[in-house]
């Protein structure tokens, strides 16, 4: 019998060193994550029906995606910061059963304020989901395949957006969006328990000198997180993300009604179908980001390329409405490839941190910067609709990813000089 036993549930400085039993537990995790994202976006994917239903208004469904992420936002932070202290797998499940409770609760009761304050509790829920997994990949999973899984993992997000989308396109009642994601979040929930169990076996425990923080110049010490991000240029790229994620959330978003609003023809089914398409696209980039991201030395130089290179399609969609709809569909097919690909260059530009066993906040401040945005879009961008036109919002967009680059274009110096330095 084990004398150095290792408990999933309690352990933190643990890793899996059979390639075999992680790539299968890194399986788990990338359809556990698709799920998890699918009922994020459980909202969105009904947003057309609910609309066109009259149920809600576009603000009041985005009022309560908006306050989903006033609360998740900030607690990213902290699930980040609780992910490099104690178990990821244990928060996982925290969150995983406190979600399926909310989608159950809306199934049942379709009450604007219940949908609301359960919608917010699912928000409070998940405050460590992602920064727990992305602690597990970058250092539970046998080391060299870590940051390859980093890149694989970015393929689970656009899976969970095309089944939220597809699945509202299909069922015919948006309500049964809510059903299944419950039953979806308990069934991992389970299996993750059951699995981690088994696990328990294979994972060891890391070497002292895998939990030891170096600072080159000074020799083995702690090096606070803040000093990290700060020499990094992180702080630059998390400013940036909150502009750039505000477009692309918002387009995701309303993209279905924006067909429906400015085509005649276009009903909310095929309004899903025609974003379903854009999220495909989103998905050929991650995979085009593939053969590029192992060659690439500073990826906030990268990142503010990729922005660049989106202006001149946002220019064509401010036509929208007056110009076929297959040439806007086009543009935004190029616009989401970008966005892909950018979204790998900021996970492996996170993975740095990992050797400071600081991965799981570096994710989780990304990630509470990333839920900024989606309370923005999920408010501000419909009202701007509304009270002006597509057009304007267009035109916002642009002025948006423009902000972007600029911030991010002030991190790409102290990038470079982090990794010369081998910090």
């Amino acid at each position: 019998m084990r004398t150095d036993a290792v408990n999933i549930e309690t352990d933190v400085n643990i890793h899996l060193e059979n390639r075999s039993k992680s790539r299968m537990f890194f399986l788990f995790l990338w359809l556990m994550y698709a799920g998890v994202y699918m009922t994020k976006n459980a909202f969105n994917g009904a947003l057309a029906s609910i609309v066109a239903e009259g149920i809600l208004t576009k603000s009041q469904t985005g009022f309560i995606t908006a306050m989903f992420y006033l609360v998740y936002t900030p607690l990213q932070i902290v699930g980040g910061l609780v992910s490099d202290k104690y178990s990821p797998e244990k928060i996982i499940k925290i969150g995983l059963l406190g979600a399926a409770v909310s989608n159950a609760v809306i199934y049942i009761n379709q009450n604007y304020y219940v949908m609301l304050f359960a919608w917010m509790f699912n928000g409070v829920v998940q405050f460590g989901i992602w920064p727990a997994i992305f602690k597990i990949i970058s250092s539970q999973l046998v080391r060299s395949d870590r940051k390859q899984m980093t890149f694989y993992i970015s393929f689970s997000s656009t899976a969970g957006l095309v089944m939220s989308y597809l699945f509202a396109a299909l069922v015919s009642n948006w309500r049964y969006n809510f059903s299944f994601s419950a039953m979806l979040l308990l069934v991992f929930a389970v299996a993750l328990h059951i699995y981690e169990k088994y696990l328990n076996k294979y994972m060891v425990r890391d070497k002292a000198e895998e939990i030891v923080i170096k600072d080159n110049t000074k020799g083995k010490e702690q090096i606070p997180a803040m000093k990290v991000f700060s020499m990094s240029g992180f702080f630059f790229l998390a400013v940036s993300v909150v502009f750039s994620i505000l477009v692309q959330q918002s387009r995701g978003s309303l993209a279905s009604v924006m067909f429906m609003e400015n085509y005649s023809g276009v009903s909310p089914s095929l309004g899903n179908v025609l974003t379903t398409v854009l999220i495909i696209s989103g998905f050929v980039g991650t995979l085009i980001s593939g053969n590029i991201i192992y060659k690439v030395k500073n990826e906030l130089k990268v990142i503010s390329v990729l922005l660049l290179s989106m202006l001149p399609f946002f220019a064509v969609c401010i036509f929208v409405g007056n110009i076929p709809i297959y040439i806007v569909i086009g543009a935004l097919c190029v616009i989401a490839a970008l966005e892909s690909i950018a979204a790998v260059m900021r996970n492996g530009y996170t993975m740095l941190f990992a050797k400071y066993n600081k991965s799981g906040t570096a994710a989780g401040i990304i990630n509470s910067a990333m839920a900024f945005s989606f309370m923005l879009s999920a408010y501000v961008m419909p009202r701007i609709v509304e009270l002006y036109s597509w057009r304007t919002l267009v035109i916002l967009w642009i002025v948006l990813i423009l902000i972007s680059v600029i911030t991010v274009s002030f991190g790409i110096k102290k990038n470079k000089l982090f990794k010369s330095r081998g910090e």
